[in-house]
């Protein structure tokens, strides 16, 4: 009979000519790692490499569907930068919580952008000279010193500068709506 040390090896030796053998597929290889990172754990125990190496492959594919279906659960959690883009949440025929990204892009979507857009920049110079510039610098994800830098006012005046453009943008925003 074969000692631990023996079966480990043997099963290491066969999951690495598996690996030779898909090299071309991704996700197999993907669960071949996976099934050798297992394979060298101290507490897994076989009497045989066929036992092993069985024990491990199956193991790794249930590790990677639950690190898949974590990552999921842990993504529908947060929210998107896009405001356009929302999650459908649902649930699977095995009872597993999905979330699915759907965007809604149409033609009256571009046009109340367009429009809010325009508003904004309408409203931008009722701020002052500094007022257009702040809002072209929120558009091009500027920080709030670099503006300021940019358009020699205070850190102080972009803020209430941002502010004010935030807070007129959701005023049109319910107004459309």
């Amino acid at each position: 009979m074969l000692q631990l040390n023996d079966v480990r090896f043997e099963t290491m030796r066969r999951l690495y000519s598996k690996q030779k053998n898909r090299a071309w597929d991704g996700e197999y290889l993907d669960v071949l790692d996976t099934a050798l990172y297992l394979a060298l754990g101290q507490k897994r125990t076989a009497e045989t490499p066929d036992l092993l190496c069985r024990n491990v492959v199956r193991d790794a594919r249930r590790t990677i569907c639950r690190s898949q279906a974590t990552a999921r659960r842990n993504a529908a959690c947060r929210p998107l930068p896009d405001a356009a883009r929302r999650r459908v949440c649902g649930t699977a025929a095995d009872g597993t919580p999905l979330a699915e990204m759907v965007t809604y892009d149409t033609p009256e979507a571009h046009v109340i952008a367009v429009e809010t857009l325009q508003e904004l920049r309408a409203f931008a110079p009722t701020l002052g000279v500094h007022g257009p510039a702040c809002l072209q610098d929120m558009l091009d994800m500027m920080t709030v010193a670099d503006s300021a830098k940019r358009t020699r006012v205070s850190v102080a005046t972009v803020e209430r500068a941002r502010r004010a453009l935030r807070q007129h943008a959701k005023t049109l925003m319910s107004v459309a709506e």
